[in-house]
């Protein structure tokens, strides 16, 4: 316990001097009597927090990490009003405001709620509500229209797109605060502010901080879950148990890949537990899992889960909109759950959280049929097992990559101490890693946001090892944390206000032939930009191939039209590199090449990352690019 005690109160790259008193005795008692360990334990807890510049030293810890997620926010907010409606923003906002203000959850049950009641609250309080919608009109359930409709309501437009971004921002803040308190636990404050300072320039974090998407919610959840689990695992109590409860029940109110993230986690922490126990030497003391505590923390899961649906309860037949005439095959379902669902059906008994049940149901059949998704140059259904391996090498800072192996070869320490408390973060994320390669689903690097906070934990420590190499290797280590550290500074610097369109230098030049679906470079983000270039040109006209979900009547463009496949248009064009790339624009999917024919011109302008604009004549050559 005092080596815990030590590791989480003590700033590691200044530690208590080796000719204390109270260190020395503590040397001597190592043959004595437990009680007189206890006391030598107690002297060195008793140095350590008397002494006021250890305790003002982990205040300004603190507050330098404080000081860098007011950084992060601030470039956050910037980017406002550059980066136009990404495509699932109207979704969110339409779930958001039916939940909040009509208590139903019809529009989009296959996303969960919880990132959705922050990206509501605002709106709400600003006097937004659920539109008044004919039931004759045939869009009246598309979530798209409807979160059109609640944007653009009386013209505060960019009032309540940055009301919707705004209600993200606290998910990030927590999610700092994770990062923070689980590395300081495991590693000491140095390793703590730079595992913050690290996660607060990774650009993708910063991406989905600043639009109303529901990842950096899943990203707080799922990384709150794990530490609060494993501390459960290392110090089981009744505080512990409930904070493993909220924690889980908020995580699958993040998102349902906590039902298989969580699990291959959990269970691969429970194995380095095991592994490091088994083979320790040193007496562990006495734990008592027990199954109380367990159920205790399922039961409290499920009520915040049910609350997360504003504890409703639906029929089963509304849930799942059949009835027993329209009842389907559920040749989806497992064999043996057929019988259980047509059954449940036919009953029609009432059950809690209706919103839940359907979600899981149509989350369930979306990942089985799996999705089409897109990887250097070629579009398939399904994907690559190693999808999410890629996207992770490509879409995050080559120096945090590098400072999170230092972190995980530096790991092995406390495997020889026979700990096994530090390896937990990086253990999850390799699991979590593993996971991936068994679905059916790769789109996109935000659906596996939680690996950025526990990488963050493990490159924490790798700066804090770099910074504490004894003797000589002291200065090549600092420097080579310094030259990390300016790297990752230019890069997230050189990204700002294209935080989504971010690749590190591995993608080359296009990085449009290895990723451009699901967020990954292509979200919709430049129209704001185009509007401008537009205006710019003085363009009456333009045919638009945007991957968009805005309504383009109201983004102050020119006279709109929208192209055919296969045909060449003349004009101004406008072309997403989701389009360019694999044909999907606007709410239309066209074969992927039915832009091709835009191979023998050249475009007059790149319109933020991802827009070409061109200049196609009637006859004769295009324009050379400017």
């Amino acid at each position: 316990m005092c080596s815990i005690a030590w590791r989480s109160t003590a700033f590691q790259a200044r530690p208590l001097a080796t000719n204390s008193p109270a260190v020395r005795f503590w040397a001597k008692s190592a043959s004595r009597p437990s009680w007189v360990k206890a006391t030598a334990c107690g002297l060195v807890r008793h140095k350590i927090h008397s002494d006021g510049r250890d305790l003002s030293h982990r205040k300004y810890i603190a507050g330098i990490a404080a000081l860098l997620a007011v950084i992060a926010v601030a470039r956050v907010v910037q980017t406002y009003r550059v980066t136009a409606q990404t495509f699932d923003e109207p979704c969110h906002v339409s779930a958001a405001i039916e939940l909040l203000d009509k208590g139903t959850y019809t529009l989009d049950s296959y996303n969960t709620p919880l990132a959705r009641i922050g990206i509501g609250l605002p709106l709400l309080l600003a006097g937004e509500r659920y539109p008044q919608i004919s039931p004759n009109d045939p869009d009246g359930n598309n979530y798209n229209y409807v979160g059109n409709k609640i944007l653009h309501h009386d013209g505060h437009y960019m009032r309540n797109l940055i009301l919707a971004r705004i209600g993200v921002l606290p998910f990030f803040l927590l999610t700092v605060l994770v990062v923070f308190l689980w590395a300081r636990r495991e590693f000491g404050d140095f390793a703590a502010l730079m595992a913050v300072a690290l996660f607060t320039t990774v650009p993708t974090v910063l991406a989905f901080s600043s639009i109303a998407y529901s990842d950096m919610a899943t990203a707080f959840a799922q990384s709150a879950a794990l530490f609060a689990f494993a501390t459960w695992l290392d110090q089981p109590s009744t505080k512990t148990c409930v904070w493993m409860g909220i924690t889980l029940g908020l995580a699958v109110l993040a998102k349902f890949t906590t039902l298989l993230y969580f699990p291959a986690a959990a269970l691969a922490i429970i194995g380095c537990k095991w592994l490091i126990e088994r083979k320790g030497t040193i007496p562990r003391e006495n734990r008592s899992y027990s199954p109380r505590q367990i159920a205790g923390a399922l039961l409290i899961a499920i009520v915040v889960i049910w609350g997360g649906y504003r504890f409703a309860i639906g029929h089963v037949q509304e849930s799942l909109q059949v009835s027993p005439q329209t009842m389907p095959s559920f040749q989806h379902l497992p064999a043996a759950l057929r019988p259980v669902v047509r059954k449940l059906v036919l009953s029609d008994p009432a059950l809690p959280a209706p919103g839940l049940l359907r979600g899981l149901g149509s989350a369930y059949i979306f990942t089985n049929e799996g999705a089409s998704s897109y990887f250097l140059g070629t579009t398939k259904l399904g994907g690559w097992w190693y999808f999410f391996l890629a996207d992770l090498a490509v879409k995050s800072p080559l120096p945090f990559l590098i400072l999170s192996g230092i972190g995980f070869v530096a790991l092995a320490r406390f495997v020889r101490e026979k700990k096994w408390t530090p390896l937990a973060p990086g253990v999850s994320a390799l699991a979590i890693l593993l996971a991936t390669t068994t679905v059916k689903v790769y789109y996109g690097i935000r659906h596996v946001v939680v690996l950025f906070p526990l990488l963050a934990i493990v490159a924490g420590y790798g700066a804090a090892w770099l910074w504490q190499r004894p003797g000589t290797r002291r200065v090549w280590g600092r420097l080579l944390l310094a030259g990390l550290l300016l790297w990752q500074c230019v890069s997230t610097v050189a990204a700002r206000h294209d935080y989504i369109a971010y690749f590190n230098e591995l993608a080359g030049h296009d990085p449009s032939r290895i990723f451009v679906a699901g967020c990954d470079l292509d979200c919709g983000q430049d129209l704001f930009r185009l509007s401008q270039a537009a205006h710019a040109r003085n363009i009456s006209r333009i045919t638009i191939a945007i991957w968009s979900s805005a309504d383009l009547t109201k983004s102050d463009l020119p006279e709109v039209t929208t192209p055919q496949p296969f045909v060449p248009t003349p004009g101004w064009f406008a072309i997403s590199l989701r389009a360019r790339r694999i044909g999907d624009f606007l709410h239309t999917s066209y074969p992927p090449g039915a832009f091709a024919w835009l191979d023998q011109y050249q475009p007059v302008e790149r319109v933020g990352k991802t827009i070409l604009l061109y200049y196609i004549p009637e006859n004769g050559p295009a324009p050379a690019r400017n």
